[in-house]
């Protein structure tokens, strides 16, 4: 069985020829179908001649190389969300591994541990306690309907559960509320087809009721008499996925609205984007949106804990000039959440992110381990864990918990973050090129990030690239006027060893050590 979307986006080029392009697309569709160089040419059509030049040019690998890495983070992807009856053999053949002893030396090569190790994480720590968690009920929060599933041929009743499965998936994730007909805002409509030889096809859209506007869509294959597996795995995909783009739509909506007519949701909605654009000048705006929002509503832990998060940047990352009454905030409006929260998995991470932040490592971790009891896939909570082990000094846990962070939420808007910390590690393990590889994709996906220029300049002078690092942190001073290597030992709780490594590179690029 193979189910559509699974596999990670392949590398993205500028001018990535056509016929590569469409080879990609066809690994990533199904990662699991035998797909043979001369049946790669077909589909890109060209020689394969052709296209293994093209590859090697533009990639620097080969079509079936490529195609292997693909289906390794589809196995991956697949076993950190696998239902509970799921088996390694069974994921690691759905995404085209035929030989398992084989694929499973590569994996633990590749990733440090055992497939199996990493389904059983999945399951002994994320779904203990997730039952136990009441729903959270806010009449705020967006409204979603599931409409049943249109079933077209005799062999599309396998999938006459879909939506049931579906419905029982988005109420896992506790902060989306799922409404009869008349009350939603979205609608999520679908349909299943029978193609006569054994396989369903599954296309669901979203649909914003009060325009009729498509939203988001996708389609997902899977074998008839394994529907009762593939509806769970479709269901927990879906999920993911949906959650994400209605978070989107939801942003857009309060934007678009007066901000003296908003609800508490809406005010909270409307502070995200600017929460995590990563502009320093920004967190003030985000703050008074919140500040009202808890005003509205003082029992909402979502508008306290991005509070308690903003506070900590601008005490840890933004060099706010009442630093430590800042991070005192932020642990404040943390503890006052968490004695609020009532099993919300946005909530949580962010709460994670506020106690972090006010430097308080231990809480962090809780909040993250409660995230992911609710939700498995949160890529927030999985990057928050990872930047929890940096801070700690684990380096090489860091960058694994952050990459799956990524590939979970490839467009999520916190991965600037996630590449910052990334990046980071690397500079943690003197690995300078990599830090600086990952500093420079984080600040292209959110350019107004400026506040890392500095741990970038720090990389560029550990390298000798001493022209980039001054003019890196020149980029930096520019914001942070004010700023010297005492107030950045400081800010985010790194270890003491990595505080060493940053201080040393900046003050190398001219930095000044006190005020």
């Amino acid at each position: 069985m193979s189910v559509q979307g699974c596999g990670p986006a392949p590398p993205k080029l500028a001018a990535l020829p056509r016929g590569v392009r469409r080879a990609c697309d066809a690994m990533r569709a199904e990662p699991g179908r035998d797909l043979s160089l001369a049946r790669l040419a077909v589909i890109a059509g060209s020689s394969a001649r052709t296209l293994q030049r093209q590859f090697r040019n533009f990639l620097g690998k080969s079509p079936l190389d490529v195609l292997r890495d693909i289906r390794f983070e589809a196995t991956r992807r697949e076993l950190l969300r696998a239902p509970g009856n799921a088996t390694v053999a069974t994921i690691a053949a759905n995404c085209g591994f035929s030989h398992l002893g084989r694929f499973a030396a590569q994996y633990r090569q590749r990733y440090n541990e055992s497939p199996s190790a990493t389904l059983r994480r999945c399951r002994s720590d994320l779904f203990g306690n997730a039952s136990s968690l009441p729903i959270l009920t806010g009449a705020e929060r967006p409204g979603v309907t599931v409409i049943p599933f249109a079933l077209i041929g005799d062999e599309a009743r396998a999938g006459a559960g879909m939506a049931e499965e579906i419905i029982a998936a988005l109420l896992r994730l506790r902060w989306i509320r799922v409404v009869a007909l008349g009350n939603a805002r979205y609608q999520l409509r679908g349909k299943v087809w029978g193609d006569c030889r054994g396989r369903l096809r599954v296309t669901v859209v979203l649909v914003d009721a009060s325009s009729g506007s498509y939203l988001w869509a996708d389609r997902w294959e899977g074998e008839r008499n394994e529907a009762f597996e593939f509806q769970d795995r479709l269901a927990m995909r879906l999920s993911d996925a949906v959650q994400s783009a209605l978070r989107d739509a939801e942003i857009k909506r309060a934007t678009r609205q007066d901000p003296a007519l908003l609800n508490a949701w809406e005010l909270t909605m409307r502070a995200l984007p600017l929460v995590l654009s990563g502009a320093a000048g920004k967190q003030g705006m985000a703050l008074e949106f919140l500040e009202q929002a808890m005003e509205l509503a003082p029992d909402d832990p979502l508008p306290m804990s991005l509070a308690a998060w903003c506070h900590g940047l601008r005490g840890c990352v933004h060099l706010a000039p009442r630093r430590e009454e800042e991070k005192k905030l932020a642990r404040e409006l943390a503890t006052r959440a968490a004695g609020l929260n009532a099993g919300d998995a946005m909530s949580e991470a962010l709460l994670a992110s506020g106690y972090a932040m006010a430097h308080d490592l231990s809480l962090a971790a809780v909040h993250v381990d409660r995230a992911l009891a609710i939700d498995s896939g949160s890529a927030w909570a999985w990057g928050r864990g990872g930047l929890i082990s940096l801070y700690r000094g684990n380096s090489t846990e860091a960058i694994e918990r952050l990459r799956i962070a990524r590939a979970l939420a490839p467009a999520d808007p916190m991965n600037s973050f996630f590449s910052a910390g990334i990046a980071t590690a690397h500079l943690q393990e003197a690995h300078y090129d990599d830090a600086i590889r990952w500093f420079t994709r984080g600040i292209s996906e959110s350019p107004t990030a400026v506040w890392m220029k500095h741990l970038l300049a720090s990389s560029y002078a550990h390298v000798g690239r001493r022209e980039e690092a001054r003019r890196s942190l020149l980029e930096w001073t520019s914001v942070y006027p004010e700023g010297t290597i005492a107030e950045i030992r400081s800010g985010l709780p790194f270890c003491a060893h990595l505080l060493d490594r940053i201080a040393e590179g900046l003050e190398s690029a001219g930095m000044r050590h006190q005020a």
